[in-house]
């Protein structure tokens, strides 16, 4: 922010940094894009065929399910830490 506030044109410099901004925002919206497209195995292409519509429900269910069993998994894990063990008589 100082290099803009001294630099002779800031309107130039303001400019600039958009730019630069706007860029690096859509890098990382096609990566984010990348990244849901591999974690669901791919897109699967559009089609008025029905059955290719339930598989595709089917596979986005299954993508769901399978990230609330980690997450589940993780905090029971984080309590499992946290929760002190009871002793046996």
């Amino acid at each position: 922010m100082n290099s803009i506030v001294n630099s002779p044109d800031v309107l130039a410099a303001l400019q600039q940094r958009k730019r630069r901004i706007k860029k690096k925002l859509q890098s990382s919206r096609t990566q984010m894009t990348d990244n849901v497209s591999y974690l669901t195995g791919g897109k699967v292409p559009q089609t008025a065929d029905r059955v290719q519509k339930i598989a595709r429900l089917l596979i986005n269910g299954l993508v769901i399910y399978r990230g609330f069993r980690f997450c589940s998994g993780v905090f029971s894990g984080i309590h499992s830490f946290f929760t002190p063990s009871k002793r046996r008589k």
